[in-house]
């Protein structure tokens, strides 16, 4: 196998993440870096639940240092982090990023407001997920992100730098939770007495190759090898196991699916937070292989409002799409659609509990990743070549198509109950991996999207 896509990449902090005493008093501070090298001061407040907050944090830092599939393979080990006035949220991918992480702190976590706005990537090092693990509840241990002022390169406050290659399949895993998400649905809920069962009584070892099914049974939930109504399918049962260490503080678990793509969220309700963490279908599937938001990148119901969508950012908690839609004059299918798209572009999350986008903008230059796509990019090569042909309009927005392919021509059927190519890659994942490069062809063509420039 040949080396993975990557960008090359400099993080430069202005000082070591670390824990300890300083002229506020105890506490924790995590250097930050910008995507321009800024460092700006996010946010600094005293903690009401410090134990809590750290052993958050060190399961986020748990799963961002962990490859699931294939042990001992590089990783990238510093998680992104959010601030606006209502959330501080801290985002992470596991090394073959099928699990993706995230910790919401909210006002209820600290004594003080949130203050900055903005998103960086913070400094996990060694020393600091060790304190990290020896923090305990202390009236007097504050939460700091950034400084006020950073001078590089004199005294003590030398700048340290990271030179990293960050994997497009890395980077590109943001862009797909965010398309999984609006799909998927609250299935179980239980208290932290069933939770903690729960998740101590899963296998330990090797994950069973087999997927496994979870239900909930009155109060209690059920790991089986059968699948039932209402059921949970899991592949990759022990990617669960990084919850284990936030069970003695949890007050509830709840989980979500999605019944066709079997991705699942599992969140684990904390004092003043939550931590979240959603798992690919299979354990050797990334997110970024998913290819979920190609059809949207491709075709341009979101192309009028995206401008007028995006100039109503402003590092909003909750994004309200009937808000947006009253303000931009677009109904809300297309606010819909726009910000589906911004999130591919790194400029939104998705909070499952809220149900709703949030603001952020990825430290990375996510502008290159889309052209990176490359079922996105063969379908505009197929386009300008001119080998898609519309061979009978159906109406209604159906149509029978044929697609040039590798020594053979192929045949596309555009349908409102779901699309559907000759070609092998179709064949093999019927469309849950995204669309072939054939029906996103077809789709730009039929909507006259022509060939990007």
């Amino acid at each position: 196998m040949g080396a993975a896509a990557a960008l090359s990449y400099t993080y430069e902090y202005p000082f070591a993440s670390s824990v300890g005493q300083f002229d506020h008093g105890f506490g924790l501070r995590l250097a930050t870096c910008g995507a321009n090298h800024e460092h700006p001061h996010f946010f600094e407040g005293l903690l009401r639940h410090p134990r809590v907050v750290g052993d958050m944090l060190i399961a986020l830092s748990d799963i961002v240092q962990t490859h699931y599939f294939m042990p001992n393979q590089g990783i990238l080990r510093d998680p992104v982090v959010t601030s606006n006035e209502e959330m501080l949220r801290f985002e992470g991918f596991s090394g073959c990023c099928g699990a993706y992480a995230r910790v919401d702190l909210d006002a209820k976590a600290f004594d003080s407001e949130l203050q900055g706005r903005g998103t960086t990537n913070v400094d996990f090092n060694t020393p600091m997920r060790a304190a990290l693990i020896r923090l305990r509840d202390r009236s007097d241990a504050r939460l700091s992100v950034g400084q006020d002022e950073v001078v590089l390169a004199q005294g003590d406050n030398s700048a340290i730098e990271k030179k990293v290659k960050l994997p497009i399949r890395w980077i590109k895993s943001f862009s797909e939770v965010q398309a999984y998400q609006p799909s998927m649905n609250l299935k179980l809920e239980v208290s932290a007495t069933e939770a903690r069962r729960f998740i101590r009584s899963l296998p330990r070892g090797n994950a069973p190759k087999r997927p496994c099914f979870i239900s909930q049974m009155g109060k209690s939930m059920r790991l089986s090898q059968r699948d039932k109504p209402g059921s949970v399918r899991v592949q990759g049962v022990n990617r669960l196991l990084a919850l284990e260490p936030l069970m003695g503080a949890a007050q509830s678990m709840r989980v979500w699916h999605d019944n066709d793509a079997h991705t699942s969220g599992w969140e684990i309700e904390m004092e003043g937070g939550r931590f979240f963490l959603m798992i690919s279908p299979e354990l050797y599937r990334g997110f970024s292989g998913e290819g979920q938001m190609l059809e949207k990148l491709a075709t341009g119901k979101w192309d009028n409002a995206l401008a007028s969508v995006q100039g109503q950012l402003a590092w909003q908690s909750q994004i309200d799409a009937t808000s947006l839609a009253e303000k931009t004059g677009f109904d809300s299918s297309q606010i819909e659609a726009a910000l589906a798209v911004l999130g591919s572009r790194g400029l939104a999350g998705y909070d499952l509990t809220k149900g709703k986008y949030f603001h952020r903008i990825l430290p990375f230059e996510l502008d290159k990743v889309e052209k990176l796509q490359p079922r996105l990019k063969g379908a505009r090569k197929l386009l300008k070549d001119k080998k898609v042909e519309i061979l009978t309009t159906l109406g209604n927005d159906e149509f029978d198509l044929s697609a040039g392919g590798t020594g053979v021509t192929h045949h596309v059927r555009l349908r409102a109950d779901g699309d559907k190519c000759t070609c092998p890659w179709h064949s093999k994942h019927q469309g849950q991996r995204g669309p072939c490069k054939h029906i996103l062809a077809s789709r730009m063509l039929t909507e006259n999207q022509g060939v990007d420039s």
